[in-house]
């Protein structure tokens, strides 16, 4: 009951009441149509892990403050993540990667901190809301790591991006489209204050950046491409498109 009033709250909130009366309807139709079997993805395949799927928000609500904020979840492709690290890694950052601590804000069941694990990051920490994604991202990392495929530790915390605690030294942070405008205002405004008096110490890959705009008064913009995906997993990705964009930022100093 907990679950499908949460699911209802966040729709009212995000789609009002005509709104979710229609995404009712077409929730109805698609229970009665016969679906699919869901087949993983070739990255779990490979790797006995569970990071695919489409979620939406409303089945991601856990009776949490910023539940309305949440976009839902889909795991990035491993194609283009390893591309946006390594036009990260073409721009010079201010220091060597193995200074940095990776952070995907919204880490969902954690792929992309499985791949940055491989990359010589000095740790890999994921934040995410939902207990039963982090739970996910907990065993995918532990069976990564158990099978030798992490190259540094993998750390999942539980909780709201706003009040995550800042680890010492660089950092390097992951969005992929995680939270609505406000969310990612405040998410913003944290990092920024909290990275005030270290600003070389903090930069943001942001992929599918809905939100740009809540970077644009504490951050330097300092690239924006669309970086490359396989044909391979364009086609079973369930919402990628090749002309998805990343932005990279760094903070500014005050």
């Amino acid at each position: 009951m907990t679950s499908v009033l949460g699911k209802l709250r966040w729709s009212m909130q995000r789609r009002g009441f005509g709104g979710t009366l229609l995404a009712a309807a077409k929730g109805l139709v698609r229970k009665l149509r016969p679906q699919p079997a869901a087949t993983p993805h070739p990255f779990d395949l490979a790797h006995g892990t569970d990071t695919g799927g489409l979620i939406s928000g409303g089945d991601l609500a856990s009776g949490h403050a910023s539940d309305r904020f949440i976009e839902g979840y889909a795991a990035v492709p491993p194609s283009r993540f390893q591309n946006i690290l390594a036009r990260w890694l073409a721009s010079s950052p201010p220091h060597a990667i193995a200074e940095y601590t990776f952070v995907d804000l919204g880490c969902g069941k954690g792929r992309a901190l499985l791949l940055a694990s491989q990359a010589g990051f000095r740790e890999v920490v994921g934040v995410e809301l939902n207990p039963s994604l982090a739970a996910t991202a907990r065993t995918n990392a532990e069976r990564w790591t158990a099978t030798g495929k992490a190259g540094c530790a993998v750390r999942i915390e539980v909780g709201d991006a706003v009040e995550f605690a800042w680890p010492l030294g660089p950092c390097v942070v992951f969005l992929f489209n995680p939270f609505g405008a406000t969310l990612m205002e405040r998410v913003a405004d944290r990092m920024a204050a909290a990275f005030r008096d270290r600003g070389s110490d903090l930069e943001v890959l942001y992929y599918k950046p809905e939100h740009a705009a809540a970077f644009a008064s504490s951050f330097e913009m300092i690239w924006c491409e669309t970086t490359g995906i396989s044909p391979e997993e364009l086609a079973v990705d369930p919402v990628a498109d090749p002309n998805d964009e990343t932005r990279a930022y760094r903070s500014l100093r005050r």
